[in-house]
């Protein structure tokens, strides 16, 4: 019989999960906006399907600090910057999250 030459089997380190589209979406809901920085590159191209579909609204965060406002096509050239993903305006205003208002009204 032959035996093999070493029973150790070796761990190897995955790689960083990426973040599953439906996580990412009810994450910037919640929240109203989610900041991703410049080498989060699975949770971007996740966010460039949503934001085509128009389930999210997509702003460049230039070297200065501002946000620029990203369209549809014009994220892909944006990949080497960080992003700031916000809920896109349903209700007026982007960024403002689900539960916005919702506490204030039981106060009064």
């Amino acid at each position: 019989m032959i035996e093999p030459e070493s029973n150790v089997v070796p761990f190897r380190r995955r790689a960083a999960p990426a973040r599953h589209p439906k996580a990412l979406i009810e994450t910037v809901y919640a929240a109203g906006s989610l900041t991703l920085k410049a080498d989060e590159r699975p949770a971007k191209l996740a966010a460039l399907m949503l934001h085509a579909l128009g389930f999210l609204v997509i702003h460049e965060v230039l070297a200065d600090g501002t946000p620029q406002l990203l369209k549809r096509g014009e994220a892909r050239r944006a990949m080497d910057r960080p992003w700031r993903l916000s809920k896109p305006p349903f209700s007026g205003v982007a960024g403002i999250p689900d539960a916005g208002g919702a506490f204030l009204k039981s106060l009064n």
